[in-house]
């Protein structure tokens, strides 16, 4: 079957989502889809529903995807080829002003799939550092944002955890765009590499992004913000606002009031600029993450770049999503540069700064307080506590709820 069809911004006007139907019939094997466009300035996304719903959506990653009955194109879920109307799905992510003209192929058949790049020795060592805590406790360095070759990343779940055990990361959330085709993989790949995994999505659009954290069933992007926090907390997930001051990928949606996380600190961001404070001081402060964005080797920062430490009840080094979402929603988080940066962070009742020797602490009033030793401890109010360097850089985020 074969689709031509031309795109103009009036077409994105009336919806940036528009469908090719096409009908399956009884005993299909397999459904394969080829996607291009004519345009040399657009960006086309393309994803696939099948009677039942969601069945993928990679972007514009690719231009040729498949499923069947037992596998499955990265970010696309394997399973019954139900017969019936399918819908190719395209995104008018961005249109040319002359238009773009959009041509959809659909085959039915016995997909052959690329072989997968072999994965990494999960043998090596976990490498811990140990912040203060109160006994029983124990701050978990972890990323909330990275990617895979499940959505627009470079790397196979494999490689990304291997990756992000040699930062010395503990945990790490994958958050491939508006899928969940990786969810079922990562407990596997949790057990054999020694790391904590935390299934997650991004909520993407061309007005902004929030990852959906937490292995709960597809969040329809196509939707309005209130029914992505309705749907991800009535499903047991947690959904944060990505990169709101990261242009041309900032926030432009409307925040519900009952939301209450931000990634304050996203790779992107110019550790001198107070951009992303003031953006947190007018929208509700909510509680801070920090996410690497990570997508590939060589482009981007790797992941823990930065870290979010989160507290956790439990001296063991598995943790359960129970464990990781309480210590979020009671804001026992703090922010630094990597895993072995500088980390300003609650104790108790107390503030404390490990490894800032030399750096200033900027409490929620204003007032600097220099760093005369590699661990010093002060009495704290709620808020953000700032720690940079001497030239203003920061180097960590505290934050007391």
């Amino acid at each position: 079957m074969h689709f031509t069809r031309k795109f103009t911004n009036r077409d994105r006007e009336e919806s940036i989502y528009q469908y090719f139907p096409f009908d399956v019939p009884e005993g299909v094997e397999g459904v394969i889809v080829q996607m291009r466009h004519d345009g040399r300035a657009s960006v086309v996304d393309l994803g696939l529903f099948d009677p039942k719903g969601f069945r993928g959506w990679s972007g514009s990653e690719r231009d040729w995807v498949a499923v069947s009955r037992i596998e499955a194109t990265p970010g696309y879920l394997p399973g019954e080829i139900s017969s019936g109307t399918w819908f190719v799905s395209v995104g008018l992510h961005q249109i040319e002003d002359a238009g773009v003209n959009v041509t959809v192929e659909v085959e039915f058949g016995a997909p052959h799939f690329p072989k997968q790049p072999d994965s990494p020795d999960p043998s090596a060592p976990v490498r811990r550092r140990n912040l203060r805590a109160p006994k029983g406790w124990r701050w978990v360095p972890a990323d909330f944002h990275t990617h895979s070759v499940h959505s627009d990343g470079s790397l196979t779940l494999e490689q990304l955890a291997g990756l992000a055990k040699e930062q010395g990361l503990e945990l790490l959330a994958i958050t491939d765009h508006n899928t969940i085709s990786h969810h079922s993989h990562l407990a596997g790949i949790a057990e054999r590499y020694g790391i904590n995994l935390l299934a997650g999505q991004e909520v993407t659009t061309a007005s902004g992004h929030a990852n959906s954290f937490g292995r709960i069933d597809w969040v329809d992007y196509r939707q309005a913000t209130d029914k992505w926090l309705a749907d991800t907390n009535s499903r047991g997930g947690l959904l944060s606002i990505n990169h709101p001051v990261a242009y041309p990928c900032h926030w432009d949606r409307d925040i519900p009031e009952s939301l209450q996380f931000a990634e304050l600190w996203h790779s992107s961001w110019d550790r001198r600029s107070s951009e992303p404070r003031d953006w947190w001081e007018a929208n509700g402060r909510p509680i801070p993450l920090g996410g690497s964005d990570f997508h590939r080797p060589g482009r981007d920062g790797l992941p823990g770049q930065p870290t979010t430490w989160i507290l956790t009840e439990t001296e063991t080094f598995e943790i359960q999503q129970s464990d990781i979402f309480e210590a979020l929603r009671s804001g026992r988080v703090a922010i630094s540069a990597s895993p072995d940066a500088p980390v300003v962070h609650m104790l108790e009742d107390q503030i404390s700064v490990d490894g800032g020797e030399g750096c200033i602490v900027t409490t929620p009033s204003g007032e600097k307080l220099s760093i005369s030793n590699s661990q010093v401890e002060f009495n704290a109010d709620p808020g953000l506590y700032w720690l940079t360097s001497p030239d203003g850089v920061t180097q960590s985020i505290g934050y007391i709820h």
